[in-house]
């Protein structure tokens, strides 16, 4: 009952299933009529009939009883990542949960039960990854304050990814491709509230069985046809597709997200620095951030023409854009470009395609320089379309 704390959306003081052979040599009948439990009968989903247990008193949780999660074998990296939970630390006096903080009493002996590299997809399942989000910035690595770096829309971007592999040309993948938020397209084409509503939406389509709510919304397009189809059909690689076929496209994009991840982590170890994953997102420590940032963005730029990498707890070096003064001897915008045609650019793209028209009627030699101060200088209009400026200035470098 108490490990269900680390999930989400889950009732701890539901009643557990504990099998007979778990409970030779305890007294049940003593503890029932203690009042320290209760013994319910359930029917199982194979409609058996078993006996479940329920805990009626707090009291202390002894971790040599608990069992290792099951899930994949661990190699070299695994056992890494692993072995970074044993540093860290929460800052004094900081938000926390009863599992969190079980977790940090016991990982140096039990640190086994807290670290799962899962059956489904390979997905990496620790008490950080469980951690509230609101808590997270409060965890220390070797007692130093933490910076963490995650990936903006990544099933998104993955799904865009697999369809150009998969179909080739199609307007989703152009669409992320140009920069162009998915969550806002269907805003748009449903009449949502706000973008929010519409991110919940992508997401229950995506996973749910197939059907025709994608076609209702983009007309008959091929990747709709080949999302349905993919969710439709038996996937010998997906371990849930037999009773579970609507999952396949979820394995998918998980098992991409840990591959592409992976190259992230293996990048961390072989710099030697210690990191923590939660998924598409890691933690490091701020004096580290830097050069994790420059690892995890140079294996985006591998997979993705155009990707966003938020970070919180330090100053990327790409972010001190705003601080620059621009060059006015070097941007000579032209006079006659009206505002009106800057200001009807929406995408990442326009963006660039005016920046470089604009470079090309400078006598600047320096193209990056020439970027790095045209974006400064036009940093509302960029913003005004949802695009930072350093952004702007990370995808003219991998599309240089």
């Amino acid at each position: 009952m108490f490990l269900r704390s680390r999930l989400k959306d889950v009732d701890i003081l539901e009643p557990v299933h504990v099998p007979i052979k778990e409970l030779k040599g305890v007294r049940i009948n003593v503890l029932i009529e203690a009042g320290e439990i209760e013994k319910i009968e359930k029917n199982t989903k194979n409609e058996r009939k078993a006996f479940f247990y329920k805990a009626l008193k707090k009291g202390p949780i002894n971790p040599s009883l608990l069992k290792s999660p099951k899930g994949q074998s661990l190699n070299g990296l695994t056992k890494a990542m692993r072995s970074y939970l044993k540093r860290v630390s929460l800052k004094e006096g900081t938000g926390s949960t009863d599992y969190f903080n079980f977790f940090l009493f016991c990982k140096n002996e039990y640190l086994n039960l807290f670290f799962t590299v899962d059956l489904f997809s390979g997905r990496v399942h620790t008490p950080i990854s469980s951690f509230h989000r609101e808590y997270r910035p409060n965890i220390l690595i070797d007692g130093e304050e933490t910076a963490s770096f995650d990936v903006a829309t990544m099933q998104p971007l993955l799904l865009g990814k697999i369809l150009e592999f998969y179909i080739g040309v199609n307007e989703y993948s152009q669409w992320i491709e140009a920069g162009k938020d998915i969550y806002i397209i269907i805003q748009e084409k449903e009449n949502l509230d706000d973008r929010d509503k519409a991110k919940k939406l992508f997401y229950k389509i995506l996973f749910s069985y197939a059907d025709e709510r994608l076609a209702k919304i983009f007309g008959n397009a091929n990747w709709i046809n080949w999302i349905n189809d993919y969710k439709s059909r038996p996937m010998e690689a997906n371990p849930h597709t037999q009773d579970k076929q609507h999952s396949n496209l979820a394995w998918l994009l998980q098992t991409t997200e840990v591959k592409i991840m992976r190259e992230v982590w293996q990048g961390l170890v072989d710099a030697n620095i210690v990191f923590l994953s939660v998924h598409d997102e890691i933690i490091v420590k701020v004096s580290e951030s830097q050069k994790a940032e420059a690892i995890f963005n140079n294996v985006l730029s591998k997979h993705f023409k155009f990707f966003k990498l938020n970070s919180k707890g330090m100053v990327s070096s790409t972010n001190q854009i705003e601080d620059v003064k621009p060059n006015f001897d070097v941007l000579q915008v032209q006079a006659n470009e009206s505002q009106t045609a800057i200001l009807n650019m929406r995408t990442i793209d326009q963006f660039y395609s005016k920046a470089i028209r604009a470079f090309n009627k400078t006598l600047s030699k320096d193209r990056n320089k020439f970027l790095f101060c045209w974006a400064n200088d036009m940093k509302m209009s960029l913003l005004d379309a949802g695009i930072t400026p350093s952004e702007f200035v990370r995808y003219c470098a991998i599309i240089n």
